[in-house]
């Protein structure tokens, strides 16, 4: 599942004085992208070789106080946050083609669920109609499937592997990732629960108005009981059997050397804002 960052938080590491940067990321078929406060870096492998671009962040929060205290209160930051994830989603024509194609693939999905309920008998049509009035059960299907059988979700667990080492050892190497957990409290499959929940709600509603209310209470959801435990206990239980699998040492490399190279050019950035304050 494609990573939605959260807010800041210090070091993991006991005893640790500094504060660590606070990355996240989005896995895709043949690398991943990260997220710093500053920059992002997209990083992928090709002829056997890991190459990494690193970017401006598209993502960077409100300078103005103002504007930070506007995106803090309930709906707008919702607005905000779903704006926040087009962007970051826009930045990548493949994934927007994967998006694309998904929801063309989800209407052709109910479509023929709908067609095979009205052509079947017996117990299948009574089931295919069951499928075509929740069509987020056969969805959820496919792409746990996709996330436990394709590089993505090997992709998804190295990218929250590199993070961990990070946050853990404040350098990430490839033996602090390998040893790192796959699983993150911060992750975006911690979403995953609402997103559910209000769509199983949908045919129960029947309003059309729904269909936008229930981003507004999928992300209002998250800001309020995100980091609770048992949503981060329901993610982590996702993330174990569903929307992660422990990554190779290809995968890891790619993470790795994506996550170096962004947290180079964060220090870079800040040593030339130091440079440039005033004595």
């Amino acid at each position: 599942m494609h990573r939605i960052r959260a807010p800041g938080e210090e070091a993991l590491a006991a005893g640790a004085s500094e504060e660590r940067l606070t990355f996240g990321g989005m896995a895709r078929w043949d690398g991943l992208d990260l997220f710093g406060p500053n920059y992002m870096s997209v990083a992928y492998r090709r002829g056997g070789k890991v190459h990494v671009r690193i970017e401006p962040s598209r993502l960077r929060p409100p300078q103005s106080p103002a504007v930070r205290r506007l995106v803090r209160l309930p709906v707008v930051r919702s607005f905000f946050f779903w704006g926040r994830l087009v962007l970051q989603v826009a930045g990548s024509v493949w994934t927007l083609l994967f998006f694309a194609a998904t929801l063309g693939a989800l209407w052709l999905l109910v479509s023929l669920l709908e067609a095979g309920r009205d052509a079947s008998g017996g117990l299948l049509g009574p089931l295919l109609g069951l499928l075509a009035e929740f069509p987020i059960l056969p969805v959820l299907a496919l792409f746990f499937a996709a996330m436990r059988l394709t590089p993505v979700g090997r992709y998804h667990g190295a990218e929250h592997k590199a993070v961990a080492a990070y946050e853990r050892y404040g350098e990430v190497t490839l033996e602090k990732a390998r040893a790192s957990s796959r699983i993150h409290p911060r992750c975006g499959t911690n979403i995953l629960l609402y997103i559910i929940l209000a769509a199983l709600a949908d045919p129960f509603i029947g309003w059309w108005g729904y269909s936008v209310l229930q981003f507004l209470l999928i992300s209002e959801a998250w800001f309020v009981f995100g980091q609770s435990r048992p949503s981060v206990a329901v993610g982590s239980f996702l993330q174990r059997y569903f929307t992660t699998t422990e990554p190779r040492r290809a995968e890891l490399e790619v993470a790795v050397e994506s996550l170096r190279r962004l947290l180079r050019a964060e220090e870079e950035s800040a040593g030339e804002g130091a440079a440039r304050m005033p004595a």
